[in-house]
């Protein structure tokens, strides 16, 4: 809350605002950020930040060029799910209520409209980005001119043509601003649009023969300063023709026709928010993972108390004998919490709790090694992959002086994959490029970098459809037999990617008399999002795993996934669950970081 509250009123008061601390905290240590982190940093621009910061992470982190490179995919991706208009709306009505707007700020803020009016989704892909939009060239002396442009947060490129050094530095931490230095006699529109299509080239930002540029200068075509007069020019050899242009089309189309993941932002948020603590009605439900940490029945009374709602029970570890004797347990602990607080409180019902079987699902794992040690993986070495299928418990790999060979239980790995893809291993930590397909079982590929590997460590094939049932043989003997016969309240299947999936899993509950248990969809890959308007068609539920999202989609990827998927489950009226290391650094603290603090909360928003 505080920080949607900061941002937005240095939003509205024209103010640069910088969001900092443990942002990427994880990777002080690690090539990939968590879950919590990716989406943090997500969220920072679309609670309307100008700047991301990296402290430990570069200052003393093991990948600290790595962490800049992360950081800026995230932000570059965020901005794409930013609905343009509506905050630009936002904002004009935000200042409009101020009454202190002055006459240059009134005609800057119409540039700012216009360039988002003159934007469109030409490429039908639901996004504005760079090479939709006209650019905007503004002559300044201060800086003034360009900062009042950039508070209303355009969706072009806003090139700062300046004769200062030291606006040239500020542009660093405005948003959207590109630097333009200019040089003696080029203070004017001709100057100014030439030497700003030069740096357009270096950013990649369509600035060519024939494209539109709207560029701000004062009445008499130099630097603004009181007054300022918006031209629409074409650009022609780098630069603007003089005779007079035709009036632009507004190309803009409805937001909801653009984009259907929607930022929203508010100023809803007071100081009292912030500093009392909330006693209202709390609507947004808690899954727990029952562990040893807390299986026992002490704890489950403690964490219901705490705020849990529905107990997870996972099936890629314990047999049924051992899960039985934990959801016991559980239903206990529930009648004897629903009992004490119907009598305290006085209620005419028992308050009631829910649990969840979690399959195992149809995951892919690495092999058994010689005498089960891990192998020592080298960057650019050599690599054969052998697809050994459910063989992989008695296949060893290993690594000798001629060779490096590892098995995968992906019986039809090579029929799937092809030269250029990656393979992720052990969460991403160790990833190989696959070189050649050798045959139906074989292939080679190269290391991309210096790890240890060992067994039945997970694999993840990002952009890879992958031809595994949804629900193996042991997922339906537990599903029918631990599930239904236990009358279990919700199944979480994993790796749903196709309608089809869900109707199959509706199908095995039904055969086992489990007519009332809802189905929760797992969302974990490429082809369960491109799929995901079927899926939504016959699922109860879904969830948004982002651990292995996480690995078969870029890390920059993962908040945009999170944003479209939660959405369109709202819009059809199914619930929605967010997954996995929200606050993992509280497996050993007692406090969360500030990027976990923030995930959590933006799950909710």
């Amino acid at each position: 809350l505080a920080q949607k509250m900061l941002i937005t009123k240095c939003n509205i008061a024209g103010k640069f605002c910088i969001c900092a601390t443990q942002m990427l905290e994880s990777m002080c240590e690690n090539p990939l950020p968590t879950r919590a982190e990716m989406t943090d940093v997500a969220n920072a621009v679309f609670d309307g930040a100008d700047a991301t910061m990296l402290s430990g992470e570069t200052a003393n982190g093991a990948f600290p060029a790595k962490a800049v490179e992360t950081m800026a995919a995230i932000n570059a991706n965020a901005e794409l799910g930013i609905d343009y208009w509506q905050q630009y709306a936002f904002l004009h009505r935000g200042n409009a209520g101020t009454h202190t707007i002055t006459t240059l700020e009134a005609s800057l803020a119409n540039v700012a409209l216009s360039s988002v009016e003159f934007s469109a989704d030409k490429d039908g892909d639901g996004v504005i980005s760079a090479d939709e939009t006209v650019p905007i060239v503004v002559l300044t002396e201060d800086g003034v001119a360009a900062d009042l442009i950039t508070k209303y947060r355009p969706p072009s490129a806003v090139f700062v043509a300046t004769n200062s050094q030291h606006v040239v530095n500020h542009t660093n931490v405005r948003f959207g601003q590109i630097p333009v230095l200019l040089g003696e006699g080029e203070g004017n529109i001709a100057g100014a649009v030439k030497a700003a299509s030069e740096v357009a080239k270096k950013h990649g930002i369509p600035f060519e023969e024939g494209n539109k540029v709207l560029v701000v200068s004062c009445k008499n075509d130099g630097f603004v300063h009181i007054a300022a007069v918006a031209h629409t020019v074409t650009v022609s050899g780098g630069a603007y023709t003089p005779a007079p242009t035709e009036p632009m089309p507004t190309t803009y189309v409805d937001p909801g026709v653009l984009n259907t993941v929607v930022s929203k932002r508010g100023t809803r948020i007071s100081l009292e928010d912030i500093l009392t603590p909330a006693e209202c009605f709390r609507k947004t439900k808690t899954v727990c993972t029952m562990g040893p940490k807390c299986w026992d029945e002490e704890t489950m009374a403690e964490l219901i108390d705490a705020g849990m709602g529905v107990a997870r029970f996972n099936f890629s570890h314990g047999d049924h004998e051992a899960q039985q004797a934990v959801l016991d347990r559980y239903r206990e602990a529930c009648k004897k919490e629903g009992a004490a607080m119907k009598e305290e409180l006085g209620l005419d019902y028992t308050p009631h709790w829910a649990c969840l079987l979690d399959t195992k699902g149809p995951e892919i794992r690495t092999a058994m090694l010689r005498d089960g040690q891990p192998i020592e993986l080298e960057k650019n070495q050599p690599i054969t992959i052998e697809a050994v299928g459910d063989a992989y418990t008695e296949f060893q790999g290993y690594k000798t002086d001629e060779e490096t060979r590892i098995g995968l239980s992906y019986a039809k790995l090579c029929q799937s994959v092809k030269p250029g893809n990656k393979l992720l291993f052990a969460d991403g930590s160790v990833v190989i490029k696959v070189i050649e397909i050798l045959d139906d079982r074989h292939l080679k590929g190269v290391v991309m970098n210096d790890k240890k590997l060992g067994e039945r460590k997970n694999c993840n094939l990002p952009g890879v459809k992958v031809d595994i049932p949804v629900l193996t043989a042991k997922d339906i003997n537990d599903v029918q037999n631990f599930c239904c016969k236990n009358e279990m309240d919700f199944i979480a299947a994993s790796f749903v990617q196709t309608g089809e999936d869900v109707q199959l899993i509706r199908k095995v509950l039904d055969e086992a008399g489990g007519q009332n248990v809802q189905i929760i969809s797992k969302i974990e890959n490429e082809e369960g999002m491109r799929n995901f308007d079927d899926i939504l068609k016959y699922t109860d539920g879904v969830m948004v795993a982002r651990g292995d999202l996480g690995m078969e989609i870029p890390s920059e990827k993962v908040a945009l996934a999170q944003k479209m998927l939660i959405t369109k489950a709202n819009v059809a009226g199914r619930f929605a669950i967010c997954a996995t290391q929200m606050l993992e650094s509280m497996c050993d603290n007692p406090l969360p970081t500030r990027a976990e603090m923030l995930d959590v909360a933006n799950a909710v928003f």
